[in-house]
């Protein structure tokens, strides 16, 4: 029996086991190179797991196609597909690509797609596409074409460009697509990430997009509108039956409902002043990387199904599904169970589509990787042929069935017309497209006749009416008629043909105004929509009062309220006509709030009038008080000083902030500096010197070579990390594993204490991960008292038992009390009385995987069981947030033998490899090489560390602690407990406050010319630990008002190689026309390397003299001839004199600029050993050069060549014909006898000359021998020496070099 129970137990831990492996979320689904091979269409088929009643069919593999990107329907049934080959490098312009768009045809009637066209061909990363009468417009690297098919084989037979050429440069993976044509006939279009586009359309309309938006344009290229602004990377739009846009987005929020002229968030831009629209969903489906997007609304699939939005996970390859819950007209989303999963990873949703038939049609860019960032793009396992399309079929009978698809073309006009009340809207969107660009006027009076019977539905009533007003027959009687239909959905679509429409009579512009007090919040945003699009200032109250009723949980009305009361508040001109709406202060409220929107003297003066009216937060009232400063009239500008220092006098953080932005105010519309404000600007610079002088600060920010600038992400800050004698240990969830959860976190007691810090399960991974904290087992007190916070589930579902904490005996496993969160933030009172002295665990249990109100919170346990520690740390998690980026550095100092240290933090998600952006690593001083390395440890409870530094003992070394990830997730890291502790001192002072105090100092210096503070403040500008931003402002101060030895300072930093080049170009920029920055800048030239070298060319040549100066160096061989190639440089000159003297350089190949990089990264990340340096200088280099004594004389000397830096010294060595003096240009000698020699003219003795050669030795030639001589513009340095040299003998060559000072 016993063995029995073994048995029957191991089987279940094996069930158990299994169970816990999900084929459809398994450890390759979390790769970013799938390990996974291939599988066969049919094998990929069996693969899917979909909801019951549904099935999925394959419609198009590979070879028939490439791999598909958009999808599309025509009027025919039609399905129209681009694909790719060349992704993700586009072809050279002006070659053929090899990408395609194909038609997919039915031409049995049995469903099935029997019959395949390549429609054009030759294009390049073809996305969006959008079938139009005989042909397609579409995408394709550099435009947006019309391919038109002439003659009806089905073939393009002519392109025409409608739009471009268009941004593609910067992004392949981020251009225009997803083309959706919205009921209004404008055809709306996602721009991509990164991509910077300029779209100019034939009427003169011209928008300028950088990165994530959307825009609209007419099809027949007429004119070009921005939709929205902002998002990452929208790939992936859709509709819904009221005409509301929406996408799928990566790394902002997966899915919006756009509102016209919204803004949304795009890696810290800024919004429009109203704020960011708001979110359709919170979560993120555990992916950045959503695209393709539909929204079904249709009863054609069961309720369940119905208002709900699915877009493709192309990371977790599957189908997500959000149910809608509407809240007024604002949708949001509930995470779902998935439509569609797998288990082959390599399955890629790249787009979606509802198809006539009612099938939901999927492109999947079936392959190994996705990723365009994550992977680099020329991994070899990038797959370029496999390419799927699929569709979801329902069969079951618990939903109504479509009639079967017809072709447009092929029907009765009235059976058409039928089309525009189909259940599904991409039907009837396809039918009112065929009436409108193939019908045209002549079908105005039967569907006039349709949508005014009174059987006719919602649905054709509204497009119908579209319809009708595209054509131009909708007459305005039969717009008010609908405008008062008992359908909401009618009417909010008349309010919108209203705002197409225009040019309103008062009969109109009432039935607008009307709109706003609809009981429907539909149709009142409808309203607001046109009254944003048609202005007038009589147009403001109406919107303020529908402002003040709207429901506050309708956050998309709202918005859309505000943007048009923004838009119509810009044609306001008096503050004194809202006088009387000061004693309503609802009204007031919202007015004042828009008005920062608005950049017009009236917002000011009204934000001016009513600072005391409101209780303002200080948050608020900062960007009241900047605003007045950026807008109002000079006389306003003295009575903002005045209250500004009378009420803030004691604050000179917040006065600094305000005195700033009335600065930029004073710039921005060149006002004169009155009294008033010069000398409030000279007491607060004084008060902030005072403040700033004492504090010591041993490090210093910079930026991280190729990320986007950021504002100082560096915090100083008193952290839990994990304790060494810790008391706890996380166990995974026997049901639902994942990494360790737990974490400290500062949270509020019921009592009243406030910030205390809890043991809690909602760490930075989010609320789906799980775990078992089981605590050390210790004797049960009298009674065991404790604060328990977290939740349950979503606080409107009944509560689930899986999170909770438990009591356990320590030897019998018995569970002797068990309390469950309270579905609350805040932490409750828990007490427990068992048997005193019992040996007892804590076991806290979070079994949540939701991705909301998921995590449990434990603290103030009244025995000793500790779990955290305290630790002063420096940390990059701070007010920038996780995406903020930067480099932190301290000064020198001698490397101890042991340097220990505590790090936390990510470099990546932790699920997948480190990405290796975010590190902490030990550099030599002197020669930048990396001396030691550290990732952090994928956690937010750290690590301690110990670097073994004997083999370093003595050396001048400097810590760095960089943040490169712009990621907006899992991309911190924090370092602190150094020690020893008196070698690297952490920063006294909050970074954040000293660093803005100092570049207010400089700031404030420089623009409004403080002279007077100059001399107290020019330290700044020389103190290596200040920021490049407060450095930077000083040394413009300087140049333009600093005597002869601060500029003599200044020309040092130019000099500097260890100096951040942003602030060298500055002072190159800034100082060019001095000659004493001259001077510099020629040194500068001459030892730079070649990337910095042509952008202080550049600042030299701004000026006359400067630009003779650069020209002599060259001439004289003091700098290289390819800087006059420049295209900002050459324009100084004339082209004789340029071509004369590049004539005959040598352009470095791409190969010797990758061995230049890679042999920097290579001594960086390894160093050498100077002692054998010394060995291979002696062998490859002492014959020709000298170090002291030692070597020849024939090349020059290397005393002093580590103050090149080691870029300009590895180029020198691999590149030697980039910077060459005259003097070392080699001759080419042809003597009588047909002798040649080649080698380095050294002197003229009498009648003969002495050349060296390159082994060193010398020879004499007689001048009467010589036929003809040429010096060439090459070194005698053979130019494949460098690389010649092995690897590790070059590093060693390197270290001795680098040591040679």
């Amino acid at each position: 029996m016993q063995y029995f129970l073994i048995l029957f137990l191991s089987g279940i831990a094996l069930i158990q086991a299994q169970d816990s492996l999900d084929p459809y979320s398994g450890p390759d689904f979390k790769s970013l190179v799938r390990k996974s091979q291939p599988l066969s269409v049919e094998e990929s088929l069996k693969a899917f797991k979909v909801p019951n009643g549904f099935k999925m069919e394959l419609v198009a593999s590979s070879p028939d196609i490439g791999q598909p990107m958009n999808l599309a329907f025509d009027e025919r049934g039609r399905l129209w597909v681009s694909s790719t080959l060349e992704y993700p490098y586009p072809v050279p312009l002006g070659q053929k690509g090899r990408d395609t768009i194909k038609v997919f045809e039915d031409t049995t009637g049995d469903g099935r797609y029997d019959k395949i066209t390549t429609f054009a061909e030759g294009l390049n990363i073809p996305t969006g596409i959008y079938p139009y009468k005989n042909g397609v417009i579409a995408w394709s690297i550099p435009n947006i074409w019309y391919f038109e098919d002439l003659d009806d084989d089905g073939k393009a037979d002519n392109r025409t460009k409608i739009f471009g050429p268009l941004g593609y440069e910067r992004d392949t993976h981020g251009m225009h697509s997803s083309f959706t044509m919205g009921f209004d006939g404008w055809l709306h279009i996602t721009h991509g990430f990164n991509n910077n586009t300029t779209v100019t359309a034939k009427d003169g309309s011209s928008i300028k997009m950088n990165s994530g938006n959307t825009y609209r344009v007419r099809l027949d290229g007429s004119s070009v509108e921005q939709f929205t602004f902002g998002q990452v990377n929208p790939f992936g739009m859709c509709l819904d039956e009221y005409g509301n846009f929406y996408t799928a987005d990566c790394h902002s929020s997966p899915i919006y409902q756009l509102i016209s002229n919204a803004y949304y968030p795009s890696f810290g831009k800024p919004h429009d002043g109203i704020g960011f629209a708001p979110l359709v969903i919170r979560h993120n489906h555990d992916s950045t990387g959503l695209c393709g997007i539909v929204f079904n609304q249709s009863n054609h699939w069961p309720k369940e199904f119905q208002d709900n939005i699915f877009v493709g996970n192309v990371v977790t390859s599957r189908v997500n599904r959000d149910k809608v819950n509407w809240f007024g007209s604002s949708p949001k989303g509930v995470e779902m169970p998935d439509l569609i999963r797998t288990r082959d990873p390599w399955f890629r949703p790249v787009d979606l589509q509802f198809g006539p038939d009612g099938a939901l049609y999927i492109a999947d860019f079936y392959n190994r990787i996705i990723g365009h960032y994550e992977v680099r793009l020329d991994h070899p396992s990038r797959d370029r042929e496999k390419g799927r399309i699929w569709r979801l079929t329902y069969n079951e009978r618990s939903s109504k069935s479509l009639s079967k698809p017809v072709s447009l073309p092929d029907s009765e006009l009235a059976v058409v017309i039928d089309e525009l009340a189909s259940p599904l809207l991409s039907r009837r969107m396809l039918a009112a497209e065929f009436l409108v660009d193939d019908i045209g006027v002549s079908v105005s009076k039967p569907l006039k006749q349709a949508i005014k019977n009174n059987k006719a539905s919602s649905e054709l009533k509204a497009h119908g009416a579209w319809v009708l007003h595209r054509l131009a027959k909708l007459d305005q009687s039969t717009l008010l008629h609908f405008a008062n239909d008992s359908s909401p959905l009618v009417r909010s679509h008349m309010q919108r043909i209203a705002g197409a429409q225009g040019n309103w009579n008062s009969r109109l512009s009432e039935m607008v105004l009307d709109g706003l007090s609809d009981d429907s919040p539909y149709v009142v945003r409808a309203s607001a929509d046109a009254l944003s699009r048609w202005p007038h200032a009589h147009n403001i109250r109406p919107l303020l009062n529908a402002l003040k009723i709207a429901d506050d949980k309708d956050e998309h009305l709202r918005h859309a309220l505000s943007i048009a009361l923004r838009n119509n508040l810009r044609l306001a001109n008096r503050a004194a006509d809202f006088e009387d709406i000061k004693t309503d202060k609802i009204a007031l409220s919202h007015l004042l709030k828009v008005a920062l929107a608005v950049d017009t003297v009236f917002s000011s003066e009204l934000l001016l009038a009513n600072l005391d009216t409101l209780e303002i937060e200080e948050n608020q009232l900062t960007k009241n008080l900047r605003h007045i400063a950026r807008n109002t009239p000079k006389e306003g500008l003295d009575r903002l000083a005045r209250i500004v220092q009378k009420r803030y006098k004691d604050d000179i953080d917040f006065q600094a902030e305000l005195l700033l932005a009335i600065n930029d105010g004073i710039l921005q519309r060149g006002l004169a500096v009155d009294t008033v404000l010069q000398n409030w600007a000279k007491r607060l610079v004084l008060q902030l010197l005072d403040s700033t002088e004492s504090v010591k600060i041993y490090w210093r920010s910079e930026q991280v070579k190729g990320t986007p600038i950021s504002d100082l992400p560096w915090a100083i800050i008193t952290r839990n990390v994990l304790s060494q004698s810790s008391k706890w240990k996380n166990h995974v969830h026997h049901e639902y594993p994942t990494r360790m959860p737990w974490v400290s976190q500062a949270r509020n007691s019921l009592d009243g204490k406030k910030n205390e810090s809890y043991i809690s399960s909602l760490s930075s991974g989010g609320e789906s991960l799980t775990g078992i904290l089981r605590s050390a087992p210790f004797e049960m007190p009298k009674e065991l008292r404790f604060y328990l916070c977290g939740h349950r589930g979503y606080p409107n579902d009944p509560p689930h038992n899986k999170n909770f904490i438990r009591l356990l005996d320590s030897k019998t496993g018995e569970e002797l009390h068990r309390a469950y969160p309270p579905r609350s933030d805040t932490g409750h009172l828990v007490r427990w009385i068992d048997k005193v002295g019992r040996k007892v665990n804590l076991e806290l249990v979070d079994g949540d995987t939701g991705s909301a109100f998921a995590w449990i919170g434990m603290a103030r346990l009244n025995v000793d069981l500790e779990m955290f520690t305290k630790r002063k740390i420096i940390s990059s998690l701070g007010p920038g947030g996780e995406k903020a980026t930067g480099l932190f550095r301290s000064l020198a100092f001698d490397a101890p033998p042991k340097f220990a240290f505590t790090i936390m933090g990510y470099s990546g998600h932790p699920d997948n490899p480190p990405n290796s952006k975010n590190y902490f690593q030990l550099v030599d001083s002197s020669t930048d090489r990396v001396l030691k390395k550290t990732l952090p440890p994928q956690n937010d409870f750290g690590e301690n560390t110990e670097w073994d530094l004997r083999e370093f003992d003595g050396r001048s070394v400097r810590l760095e602690i960089v943040d490169g990830n712009t990621s907006g997730s899992f991309s911190w890291l924090a370092v602190g407990d150094f020690k020893p502790a008196a070698l690297v001192p952490m920063p006294e002072s909050n970074l954040q406050v000293i660093v803005k105090r100092q570049e207010t100092i400089a700031i404030l210096i420089n623009d409004l010319n403080l002279n007077d503070a100059l001399h107290a403040a020019d330290y700044i500008a020389y103190n290596p630990v200040a920021s490049i931003k407060a450095r930077s402002f000083m040394a413009k101060a300087l140049l333009a008002n600093g005597s002869k030895l601060q500029l003599t300072k200044l020309s040092g930093l130019l000099l500097d190689s260890m100096e951040p080049e942003s602030l060298r170009l500055d002072i190159a920029t800034n100082g060019a026309h001095l000659s004493q920055i001259q001077d510099a800048l020629l040194k500068a030239v001459g030892i730079a390397p070649a990337e910095l070298q042509i952008k202080l060319a550049r600042a030299l040549a701004q000026t006359q003299s400067g630009a003779k100066r650069l020209f002599t160096a060259v001439q004289n061989s003091q700098a290289p001839p390819e800087l006059l190639l420049d295209v900002h440089i050459r324009e100084r000159f004339s082209k004789s004199e340029v071509v004369e003297l590049t004539k005959n350089i040598i352009k470095p190949s791409e190969a010797v600029e990758r061995i230049i990089a890679d042999r920097i990264v290579d001594y960086r990340s390894k160093g050498g050993d100077a002692k054998k340096g010394k060995e291979v200088y002696a062998t490859y280099c002492a014959a020709c050069h000298k170090i002291g004594d030692i070597g020849g004389n024939i090349g020059p000397q290397l005393d002093g060549v580590s103050n090149r830096g080691l870029d300009r010294l590895i180029e020198d060595i691999i590149d030697p014909n980039r910077n060459i003096d005259l003097a070392f240009h080699y001759s080419v000698v042809q003597l009588k006898g047909g002798r040649v020699i080649t080698g380095l003219k050294r002197r003229s003795v009498n009648e003969s000359i002495v050349f060296a050669m390159i082994d060193g030795s010398e020879t004499t030639v007689k001048k009467e021998d010589i036929k003809k001589q040429k010096k060439l513009p090459l070194s005698i340095m053979p130019s494949g020496f460098g690389q010649s040299i092995p690897l590790e003998k070059f590093r060693n060559l390197i270290e001795y070099l680098q040591a040679k000072q």
